[in-house]
């Protein structure tokens, strides 16, 4: 699949008699195999970012906040219900 969408022109072609002889422009966040920043990256988001235990457990602790909030919410949805029986009740002519 080509990369350039329809709207793009491509480049053009390097015709057969011209050789390229300049070499790329070396870029400053081309790194080569002996660069320390290829062993600081690792190591800092190693530090930074949690691993998946931490945020296995910190899903399974919002998980049981939820699951407990439906319980308590139900409770007291019901002693609501009941109280508010209770009062028609007393109200209720005899």
């Amino acid at each position: 699949m080509s990369r350039w969408a329809f709207w793009r022109k491509r480049p053009p072609a390097p015709t057969a008699g011209a050789a390229s002889n300049a070499a790329p422009a070396r870029r400053w966040w081309r790194l080569n195999e002996n660069d320390p920043l290829l062993d600081i990256i690792p190591t800092v988001l190693a530090w930074l970012l949690p691993s998946s235990a931490v945020v296995v457990g910190a899903l399974g602790q919002f998980m049981l906040a939820l699951v407990l909030l439906t319980v308590a919410f139900g409770v007291w949805l019901r002693l609501w219900r009941s109280r508010k029986k209770r009062r028609a009740m007393g109200r209720a002519p005899r």
